[in-house]
């Protein structure tokens, strides 16, 4: 392809910055202050989550059953399930791995359709050893994310003998299976060394935007190596968000981060509430290519006729549709029942935990921990015939080691006490019709505010929205929070999302082409 027809294509994915007409000199940037050089980020060995255990499988074998899912122990969401820190991998997960890989084997050679899609050739007696090295190689590759030695191809040859014991050319290809999806290499990302290899690189993308093993074609560049270059990384990150695993990797992102991967409802409303968010993000971030801010001030929603109703609007007779929240006083994602969710304590909300939640999550603030003496799980008690919320939670303030952090927190939830658990409009206390609710809050620093939609022109005005989006994408990638010496990658990335448009599908761009992507730290 001549370069001149290349420019259109990387200019449509985000991946060449902006251009100047011929005969017309480049124009000169002010002179700036020197600013710190991004580092490399310390990465620790990982380990594949279940989610990414389960989409490998998929793309390895076409099993669709979810059963790492099923079968290995659960991470902890902080908020997201890769973090490190939690990745253990004690006897109980590595026997559930050996069942997982035991029961996918099995299920592969009894079906001869997914063998025919894994083994390359048709074996032509039970010591074909010319089509099995051919399937060892093709499927050592695909399972390992990069190709065999000669010496680790011998060694998962010598299975062979088993199956001709038994004579079957397809006992040694389950033997074969089982053996790859034990293997420490396809169970942990490993890298390593300062500088990754390409097939490396092809992992760090697609685990970053699909959360599975590369794909094929991105093995295939891998070892023609094209990527190598910011435009060849781009290229290939463009394709990986573009294909479906890519969209619906983007949609659990923001389900993990906003937290409604799982919602305490019944089965019928929490559906309604994961669509109506999803179609959101997907909206903004894919079919609008939209200001990322577009997410938290939307004018209209995605609901079907329960959900509507559930929010007080009229919805669609059948089906789900986009409807304008009106005079509701609604805006944005921030209105969503599936995130006004968070910050439930037993059967009500807690204005303390939903303003905690909207500091970590939305603002990158850290509120610390109570003292262990404190016994947060119980709200301040109605005592001396004090029983509304706003007055009861006025006991935070009395006491000078809690006010300092109940400060931070609690305006915040109280500017969202009109809409209860779920999400639904109310204007007084459930047990307490008498107490009325004002719904007015404020967030230290930044003013005050009435609701989800006032919150979000707050979060917005306030500047701290688009450093915290790319905090999130970095914990998210990395697998752990920031430390000091990753400031100026998170500067650069912030600047770059700030003046590219806000969009997200650029951010995710402007990572994988830092050219600290292709390069590791040990991690601390």
């Amino acid at each position: 392809m001549a370069w001149f027809r290349l420019i259109p294509l990387l200019a449509l994915t985000g991946c060449v910055g902006e251009l100047f007409s011929v005969g017309e000199s480049p124009r000169q940037a002010p002179p700036e202050e020197v600013k710190p050089v991004p580092v490399p980020a310390a990465v620790a060995l990982r380990r594949l989550t279940r989610v990414e255990l389960d989409n490998s499988l998929a793309r390895l074998t076409l099993d669709t059953s979810h059963r790492a899912f099923g079968l290995m122990p659960g991470e902890q969401l902080e908020p997201f399930d890769n973090a490190t820190e939690t990745q253990l991998a004690g006897a109980v997960w590595v026997e559930a791995a050996e069942r997982v890989a035991e029961q996918l084997a099995a299920d592969v050679i009894a079906s001869p359709t997914r063998r025919a899609a894994l083994v390359p050739c048709t074996p032509t007696a039970a010591n074909d050893t010319d089509c099995l090295g051919r399937f060892v190689r093709q499927f050592g590759r695909r399972v390992l994310r990069r190709p065999l030695t000669e010496a680790e191809v011998t060694g998962f040859m010598s299975l062979h003998p088993l199956a001709l014991q038994r004579g079957d050319f397809w006992t040694g290809v389950g033997l074969v299976i089982r053996q790859l999806l034990q293997d420490p290499e396809f169970l942990f990302r490993v890298e390593v060394g300062a500088q990754l290899n390409a097939f490396e690189v092809a992992s760090r993308l697609s685990f970053l935007i699909q959360g599975a093993t590369p794909p094929d074609w991105l093995l295939d560049a891998a070892e023609a190596g094209t990527l190598s270059t910011p435009d060849e990384l781009c290229a290939a990150a463009s394709r990986l968000l573009e294909e479906p695993e890519g969209r619906a990797r983007v949609e659990v992102f923001h389900a993990m981060w906003l937290g409604y991967t799982n919602l305490p409802h019944s089965e019928a409303l929490n559906a309604a509430m994961m669509a109506e968010s999803t179609a959101l993000v997907r909206k903004v971030v894919f079919e609008d290519r939209a200001d990322y801010r577009g997410l938290f001030t939307a004018e209209s929603t995605w609901v079907d006729a329960t959900l509507a109703a559930h929010y007080g609007m009229t919805g669609p007779v059948a089906g789900s549709a986009w409807v304008p929240y009106g005079s509701t006083g609604r805006r944005g994602i921030l209105s969503h029942g599936a995130l006004l969710s968070n910050g439930v304590k037993q059967a009500d909300t807690s204005p303390t935990l939903r303003g905690k939640w909207i500091r970590n999550r939305l603002f990158c603030s850290e509120i610390p921990a109570p003292p262990p003496n404190v016994v947060a799980d119980v709200p301040p008690p109605a005592t001396n015939g004090i029983v509304c919320k706003a007055d009861r939670y006025r006991v935070h303030d009395s006491v000078q080691s809690c006010a300092g952090c109940h400060q931070q927190m609690d305006p915040i939830g109280f500017g969202l006490e009109q809409y209860d658990r779920a999400g639904k409009f109310r204007d007084r206390e459930a047990d307490h019709p008498e107490c009325l609710i004002s719904g007015d809050g404020s967030l230290t620093g930044f003013g005050s505010f009435k609701g989800p939609a006032g919150l979000a022109e707050l979060m917005i005005s306030s500047g701290a929205l688009e450093s915290c989006v790319v905090k999130q994408l970095f914990r998210y990638s990395v697998g752990r929070r920031e430390l000091p010496d990753d400031a100026a990658l998170l500067d650069a990335l912030t600047t770059q999302f700030t003046e590219r448009g806000r969009r997200f599908d650029q951010l995710v761009l402007d990572l994988v082409t830092q050219p600290t992507f292709t390069q590791r730290r040990e991690a601390p």
